[in-house]
């Protein structure tokens, strides 16, 4: 499984040198291997519902819990068809030389809409006008809210810089190091 979450979120083009794993490396080609390994993994997938559902002695409840459920398994046969018949689609086009999978992610329109839910409360059925206007106030709170320089989850705990003034030319300082002996 891990081979297969690789494939399709290759993040950078070095990773895969860096991690010495060459499903997370970028995509060059519309003949790459793991286009090849997708489809095995999906053949994989039918083979193994095909065998628990031949299997005897089991009852349907017992042969369900055996396999993926059916929204995930047919999810991942959808995204693996549709992953492999895009990338060789998108290296017909002239410019491309190589392609990251993990632009493909809906995680943005996902966190969108959560916002959308999270605006409308328990209204989960909003009217236009008030989508529109949640729209309207989630942009507003995004052009003021200041986003921390570092960090996943928590606060920066140094001072804040003013990105505009810093000189990229210039060699930062040399901080002194705090050792704990």
């Amino acid at each position: 499984m891990d081979k297969f979450f690789d494939c399709l979120n290759v993040s950078s083009f070095t990773a895969g040198k860096r991690h010495r794993k060459p499903f997370q490396q970028p995509y060059r080609g519309r003949d790459d291997f793991r286009i090849s390994f997708l489809k095995e993994v999906r053949a994989y997938l039918d083979l193994w519902e095909s065998t628990v559902q031949a299997r005897e002695g089991f009852n349907n409840d017992e042969k369900k819990k055996m396999i993926l459920s059916s929204s995930t398994a047919n999810g991942m046969r959808m995204t693996i068809s549709s992953f492999s018949e895009l990338v060789p689609h998108i290296f017909g086009f002239k410019d491309v030389t190589c392609f990251l999978s993990e632009k493909l992610s809906q995680d943005p329109l996902e966190k969108f809409f959560g916002c959308q839910r999270q605006r409308g409360a328990t209204n989960e059925n909003p009217k236009v006008s008030e989508f529109l206007k949640n729209t309207q106030s989630l942009r507003v709170i995004d052009s003021i809210q200041v986003s921390q320089i570092t960090g996943n989850c928590r606060g920066c705990k140094r001072k804040s810089y003013d990105l505009e003034s810093v000189n990229l030319n210039k060699p930062l300082k040399k901080r002194r190091r705090h050792c704990s002996a």
